[in-house]
């Protein structure tokens, strides 16, 4: 949808390349970009993301592993949106070894959050993971990998990665 109207931003279906046309389509208090030809519906759904929240150690000593943004955004952590044919584990081992190089052993479901990324509205499903191979370095996307304790976080990081934190120290607390 365009920022400004209630006009979609595609025209034609990707489809048949008929028009599409704003109407309600499954909860009817919702529009979504129809085509009028096929009727597929361009459905306007969160964007599914899976993030690593890689620590090592235990209790009160662990600690936690994340880059800092390139792009001057803060802290956060190794992941990125689920790509249609991704399965959950094997993409949050490709992000890890892409952004930090490093493989992981994916762990527990930490939390799922609902936030937003770049004006783009995304679930964030975030695991715990641990470094099976290799030493955390920046690899992609960020310009420092760095450990920190769990008590001692940055403060510039997104929603999702101070909800996976927060369920990390619960689980560790003695």
């Amino acid at each position: 949808m365009s920022s400004t109207t209630n006009e979609p931003e595609l025209r034609f279906c990707p489809r048949c390349a008929g028009k599409l046309e704003l109407r309600p389509a499954g909860d009817a208090g919702l529009l979504h970009p129809t085509c009028l030809n096929c009727a597929f519906v361009l459905w306007q759904s969160r964007k599914p993301c899976v993030d690593a929240l890689i620590a090592r150690g235990g209790g009160p000593t662990t600690e936690i592993l994340l880059g800092r943004q390139s792009d001057g955004s803060g802290w956060d952590l190794p992941g990125n949106f689920l790509n249609a044919t991704d399965l959950i584990e094997s993409a949050l081992r490709r992000e890890c070894l892409r952004e930090m190089d490093v493989e992981v052993e994916v762990g527990d479901l930490l939390c799922a959050c609902e936030d937003t990324f770049r004006g783009i509205a995304i679930v964030t499903l975030v695991y715990l993971c641990s470094v099976r191979a290799g030493e955390p370095r920046p690899a992609d996307l960020i310009d420092e990998a760095r450990w920190f304790p769990i008590d001692a976080p940055p403060e510039e990081t997104p929603v999702a990665v101070q909800r996976a934190i927060e369920e990390l120290r619960r689980r560790v607390a003695p």
